[in-house]
Parts: C-alpha cells; sequence; structure tokens
C-alpha cells in the first residue's frame, strides 16, 4: 500500500487544491509532492465518505422480535418463535440407547442453566434439541432455567438481569450443569458429539472438555480482574492459552464482544494475547488496532493498523482498514 501523506507544513488542502488549478507553483518538484499528496487524501478522504453514506443510506428495517430475560419454556411456543423452535423440537430423536444410560442416572441435586439468544443460529438448533431431550428424560421445567440474552443491542450477549454476570456467557447457547448449585461443566454453543453424550460424560463424572477450550481461563482471568491488570504479561498469558485456542478467530471474536459490552481494557488485553498467538494475520493486527484506537491510544492504533495493511491479501478487507485508519490518524492529530 502507498504512504498516506499528511499535508506540507502551512498547507491546507484547500491550499494544495489552489496551488494545483492555478499557475502559482513554487516549483516543478514541491507541485508534484502536493499533487501527490492531494491525491492520496482524496483517496483516503473518498473512500471514507463513500463508506460512511453506503452505511447510512440503507431503508429503516423492523427489527426481528426476540426475548430477554428468563422466560418459560411455553414463551417458544409463540409466534415467532415457534418458525423454528416447533420444527427442531419434533424433528430431533435422541439416541434411545444413550437416553436409557441417562434415565439411570441420580438427578435429585442437578440443575441446568440455558443461556440463549432467540436470534442466534445456534441457539435455534440446540435450545429445542435440548428440551426434546429433557422431556424424554422427564427432567422436571422446574430445575431448567432459560435465559434469553440480547443480540445486536446494547445487551449483547447480556439479560436485563445480568444472570450471566460471572459466568462467562462469550458463545450462546451455552448449557450449564450444576450439581447442589455448583457448576461441575459446560456445553458451549454446540455439543462435542451429541447432546445425549455430553450430557451423559459430565453426569458420569468423566472428562470432558467443552468446545473453546480457553473460555475456562478467560473466564477467570475476567473474574479475579486479571485483564484489567496493567502488569500481566502478554507473551505469558498466550503460552497459557496456545494449547487450547483452536484458530485465530476464537479469541478475536471474544474481543469484540467485549468491545461492545464496553470493557474495552479486557478487550485490548483479548486482542494483545491474540496478535501475540497469529502476529501474520492481517485481521488479527486490524482489530488490535482497533483496540488501541477504542482506547485512545491513536498512535499505536495506526501502526497496527498499517501494519496490517501490510499483512493483507484480500483487496475487500482494505476498505475497512482504511475506515478506521482514517479515523485514528485524525484523531492522533488532536
Amino acid at each position: 500500500m502507498p504512504e498516506i501523506l499528511s499535508p506540507a507544513p502551512g498547507y491546507d488542502l484547500h491550499m494544495i487544491l489552489l496551488l494545483c488549478i492555478t499557475d502559482i507553483q513554487p516549483s516543478p518538484f514541491k507541485s508534484f509532492l502536493l499533487i501527490k499528496q492531494l491525491f492520496m487524501h482524496k483517496i483516503i478522504y473518498s473512500l471514507f465518505i463513500l463508506l460512511s453514506l453506503n452505511s447510512s443510506a440503507q431503508l429503516p428495517v423492523d427489527k426481528p422480535r426476540i426475548l430477554y430475560g428468563t422466560i418459560s419454556k411455553d414463551s417458544l411456543y409463540n409466534a415467532p418463535f415457534d418458525k423454528w423452535f416447533v420444527p427442531g423440537y419434533n424433528e430431533y430423536i435422541p439416541n434411545s440407547t444413550i437416553v436409557t444410560q441417562l434415565e439411570n442416572q441420580d438427578y435429585k441435586d442437578i440443575s441446568i442453566e440455558v443461556f440463549f439468544g432467540t436470534w442466534c443460529g445456534d441457539s435455534k438448533r440446540e435450545v429445542p434439541r435440548f428440551q426434546k431431550l429433557m422431556h424424554e428424560l422427564k427432567f422436571p421445567d422446574k430445575k431448567i432455567k432459560l435465559i434469553a440474552v440480547g443480540g445486536s443491542d446494547s445487551l449483547y450477549k447480556q439479560s436485563p438481569a445480568h444472570e450471566e454476570t460471572g459466568k462467562g456467557i462469550f458463545r450462546v447457547p451455552t448449557f450449564i450443569i450444576y450439581k447442589k448449585g455448583i457448576e461441575i461443566n459446560r456445553i458451549n454453543e454446540f455439543p462435542v458429539l451429541s447432546l445425549e453424550r455430553d450430557l451423559l460424560t459430565i453426569l458420569g463424572g468423566q472428562p470432558y472438555n467443552p468446545n473453546y477450550h480457553s473460555f475456562a481461563t478467560i473466564r477467570k482471568c475476567i473474574n479475579d480482574s486479571t485483564l484489567k491488570e496493567d502488569n500481566i504479561s502478554v507473551t505469558g498469558l498466550a503460552e497459557q492459552l496456545r494449547a487450547s485456542v483452536r484458530n485465530e478467530n476464537e479469541l478475536n471474536g471474544l474481543g469484540y464482544l467485549f468491545l461492545r459490552q464496553g470493557k474495552k481494557t479486557e478487550a485490548l488485553k483479548i486482542f494483545q494475547v491474540n496478535y501475540s498467538l497469529y502476529p501474520e494475520s492481517a485481521n488479527i493486527a486490524s482489530s488490535l488496532g482497533e483496540g488501541y484506537y477504542e482506547n485512545e491510544d491513536y498512535k499505536k492504533a495506526v501502526a497496527y493498523l498499517e501494519r496490517s495493511l501490510e499483512l493483507n491479501k484480500d483487496p475487500q478487507f482494505v476498505k475497512e482498514i482504511l475506515k478506521i485508519l482514517y479515523k485514528a490518524k485524525e484523531r492522533e492529530k488532536i
């Protein structure tokens, strides 16, 4: 990518334009530099304006109805949720052999919390299946707490009463299994094998690692405020997580979740850890730049966004990088 230049000292964009369209040119060489600077600024500014207009010129659309907070199972039989809940429930046939083994488990002290989103594809798939399994096991509804969380709003993956606080609800659905009120394990987003096999493993006390293994460590760091500490070693934390992070998107998505929830310090730390794990990824460098931007460190934001441009191989990704880079450069001047 060409270097993004600032106007020469003493020349704003209007002066550059005046010099370029009149005979008032200090020298051929300086004129060339001024034209080059104007050209680059016009490209960046035009891209920024076009992207802004494109995003703001969309026609308003009605937001789909979603549920919030603790709900009853009956709510899912009402429109519009019945369109996905009823077919998903009716079509799922749990493995009868595994169900028989599950029926022999002791459920006296077992309770379950289900955090899900009525806007979420994974929730629409897994929650009806889970309810069908619970029905076949004759597991009491009163021992299942269904908590619906927000989607693309201020309650993103949160409930109005914040039942998710301290529980590390980073993906939905999340099925948390408790024994005597203490979590014994959970199923994150989708089962490792199947809902019935995963539940049998958990209730049988067998080793079980849910999807997104890194989340257990992150949850601990959130709860003890480790991610807010300035002196925490990013490299050290990255090494702790290296074996459990399956790809660059796992922590990247978590960083953006924290940003949307207003946890900017924690988000930046996650982006730093992820960049330590994937230093050659244009996407991760861009995310780290955005993390610095949100934390008002515009100099580092510019550095990592420019690094992202160097690493980038996808032309479609350039405009997204330039959009935040332009804003960071403007803020850096203030």
